[in-house]
């Protein structure tokens, strides 16, 4: 008799356990698989995590597995250990964890077979057939769409979907000989338009050579952790491609993360030319048919290469050689919006750690913690100081904006700006203006009174964008901008600040002749829509990109020789410990769009802040003189890396009962703590109104993570000791902001 171990999927504290269950004799059942269990009477889904002989619990007190979901394994076994590590270093449940991993969140098989159909005969039968049976609407309709995709079946559901046919119609077409019906997997690739010729290596220059010879060593040994870093336009990829190149000679399969979706489609294209087939994607934009299908070409050893954002993490190979982390900086790679709140960096390096493969993290601005990691000799540093080509760095000017107001330009652009810009116009050459803001006006307000329009879901203010509509970016909610104050009732509405639309606008009205992209969440929302802007750009359909941070990394756009950073000051001003880091690293990381085809780049940075250090390295491309500056000012405050954070956030309806209640968790917090943390009294949450909850946080620190770890654990136990069942209380570990 066999035992299998499930973990139930219930998320819940009381239920987050290990429960036996009895193998039916006639089940092939593995770790890995998913099963539907009798669970408290009900017929609950469940994971197993283990099979065993024996049980200590009576074989009269257990029950059957009822059905088994999948005929193979959705989790290796070292995807399990990963997913215990996960629930211990990010306190969540273990269903948590596998869920994470997990590709799709669908009860249903991977392995569900679809119904398919295909030509049965040549192009010219099947156009014969359609010029003399015209009358035969929805036959016709169903050839001609199989004609389109001739080489490949197609899953019924999608054709009767095109034609408005039905299964009688697929039915009487097999009958007559004309197309095929089988059940089988439809390869639903969501990037079957690409066709890149494919290339071969690039030579390499002296410092890509020696990073190159170092990864390759760390491949030959099975381990090693390396940060690559790189200046923006010195050869970074090149070394990545043949890394990977290397590593699947040696029978290894690989994973590349980048931080945002935008970056997907110059990667896709970079990796497909490279090695075409062997390269799978999995981001968040795929449908949920899309990504199942890459990661069973994934589990199945069909692909050599994953692309992907931060859940790219999990692909499940079962060889894995090589895991790339590009961007390393870029805080996307933290999970802060549900639990487990996973570091993306962090499971890459456990994982490695686990499956004797090498970690190579790569950034031109890398985060404090990685370098400081690396100076510690944790990970081994590889430096590409110059540029591909001998190119140089570009030319960066920091415009002060208090004297250009004095100067009597009020105007989104600077003196210098306008001419570079009316400058590279006459030179066709390509620019790309950065505002890390969208909409037209960043808020609107009464001047007599100095009352502003807030979300009242929110209690934010609200974006005015170009269609009239004031809108939260939280929320979603919008209105219409009233003729009169609300709150004194004087027609003394105004508008302020700048936001991308605006920037749009302004541009077009200074250069009527100039041809605009903007790229920011109001234009990307469609599926598609990053690679439609991405490419139009690439292919100098434009003379001018306006976007925000989407576009501020990786991109690599040869044209473009002027950069303009429209404000440098939105992350500067944040309140966050790492505000200074962030602002160094958005400029550099802009900067480096500029000038990376011939001839030298120049940036326009317009700040409220000339003077304060991270403008200035970021002008100079003087990362360790910011590293020097900032490294000092974490050890003086005690901030990451010499200490770890962890936040408690507790909302609720009535903004009274939240802030009793998080004096409450505070007294808990402070009992269970012996004394190795610093713990914070509770304060509002900087966006304290949020979708109708008011929102407190409490900020915990130390110096030991695992004490840390305990002090969250015992208190969040003790949760139920909060007075009021509408409190919602959440934590997250090493956040990256206290928004």
């Amino acid at each position: 008799m066999r035992f299998a171990e499930v973990i139930i999927d219930i998320n819940s504290s009381s239920v987050d356990k290990i429960y036996d269950y009895i193998v039916p004799e006639d089940m092939e059942l593995q770790p890995g698989m998913r099963v539907v269990v009798d669970f408290n009477r009900r017929l609950i889904e469940g994971f197993v995590v283990g099979i065993k002989e024996t049980s200590e619990i009576h074989i009269s007190k257990l029950k059957s597995v009822v059905k088994l979901i999948d005929s193979k394994p959705v989790l290796t076994g070292k995807q399990l250990v990963l997913a215990h590590w996960m629930k211990e270093r990010y306190l969540c449940h273990l269903v948590e964890a596998l869920k994470c991993i997990m590709p799709v969140g669908s009860s249903k098989s991977m392995e569900t077979a679809r119904m398919m159909i295909t030509l049965r005969v040549s192009e010219d039968e099947v156009v014969r057939f359609i010029s003399s049976n015209s009358r035969n609407t929805r036959q016709v309709a169903v050839l001609s769409e199989l004609l389109k995709n001739k080489l490949h079946p197609l899953a019924a559901s999608q054709v009767i979907k095109a034609t408005g046919a039905d299964y009688s119609v697929l039915k009487r077409l097999k009958e007559m000989g004309l197309v095929d019906i089988f059940y089988g997997d439809v390869d639903k690739n969501p990037y079957t338009s690409y066709r890149c010729s494919l290339s071969g290596k690039l030579k390499l220059t002296a410092e890509q050579r020696m990073a190159l010879d170092e990864i390759k060593k760390g491949l030959d040994a099975g381990s090693g952790k390396y940060l690559l870093h790189g200046v923006t336009g010195s050869g970074k990829t090149e070394v990545f491609l043949q890394a990977i190149e290397y590593n699947i000679e040696k029978g290894k399969d690989a994973i590349v993360l980048v931080p945002e979706i935008s970056l997907t489609p110059q990667t896709i294209e970079r990796f497909k030319s490279r090695f075409n087939d062997a390269v799978a994607v999995l981001h968040s934009r795929l449908s949920e048919g899309e990504r199942a299908d890459q990661w069973k070409k994934i589990r199945d050893g069909k692909v050599k290469i994953v692309i992907g954002v931060r859940s790219g993490v999990f692909a499940p190979f079962k060889n894995l050689g090589l895991v790339i982390v590009d961007e390393e900086h870029e805080n996307t790679y933290k999970q802060s919006d549900m639990r487990p709140k996973y570091d993306a960096r962090e499971v890459a390096e456990k994982r490695c750690e686990m499956e004797g493969a090498v970690l190579v993290l790569a950034s031109a601005t890398p985060s404090v913690l990685s370098y400081y990691r690396a100076q510690q000799g944790q990970f081994k540093l590889l430096e590409l100081k110059k540029r591909i080509n001998s190119n140089n760095m570009p030319c960066v000017q920091i415009v002060d904006m208090r004297q250009e107001l004095m100067a009597g330009n009020r105007s989104i652009f600077s003196r210098a700006l306008y001419q570079e810009i009316k400058r590279a116009l006459a030179k066709r050459e390509q620019m790309i203006l950065f505002l890390n803001r969208r909409g037209y006006y960043t808020f609107v307000s009464c001047r007599m009174c100095g009352f502003v329009m807030k979300c009242p879901h929110c209690n934010i203010s609200m974006t005015y964008h170009v269609e009239g509509k004031l809108r939260c970016h939280y929320c979603g909610y919008s209105e219409d901008v009233p003729s009169v104050c609300p709150s004194c009732g004087q027609k003394s509405i105004r508008y302020f600040g700048i936001g991308t639309e605006r920037v749009e606008k302004e541009i077009k009205r200074l250069f009527p002749e100039i041809r605009v992209l903007r790229m920011d969440v109001d234009t990307t929302r469609r599926k598609g829509s990053f690679e439609r802007i991405y490419n139009a750009f690439k292919n100098r359909e434009a003379d001018v990109l306006i976007g925000t941070q989407m576009i501020s990394k990786g991109l690599d756009f040869p044209g473009v020789s002027l950069v303009g950073v429209i404000t440098a000051d939105t992350a500067l001003n944040f309140p966050d410990y790492n505000a200074s880091e962030r602002t160094f690293q958005l400029i550099t990381q802009v900067a480096g769009r500029a000038g990376r085809g011939d001839g030298v780049g120049r940036v326009i940075v317009q700040t409220y802040y000339p003077d304060h250090y991270a403008i200035l390295c970021a002008r100079d491309h003087d990362y360790e003189g910011f590293y020097r500056k900032e490294i000092a000012f974490r050890e003086k405050t005690g901030y990451p890396p010499f200490s770890e954070l962890a936040v408690f956030t507790l909302s609720g309806l009535d903004d009274e009962i939240v802030m009793e209640n998080s004096k409450l968790l505070y007294d808990i917090i402070n009992v269970c703590n012996d004394g190795s943390v610093e713990v914070f009294a509770p304060v509002p949450a900087l966006l304290h109104k949020l979708k109708d909850r008011y929102r407190w946080n409490i900020v915990l620190k130390s110096r030991h993570g695992d004490k840390l770890r305990r002090v969250i654990s015992l208190s969040y136990d003790r949760i139920k000791e909060i007075g009021s069942k509408d409190i919602l209380v959440s934590y997250d570990i090493n956040y990256v902001t206290l928004a």
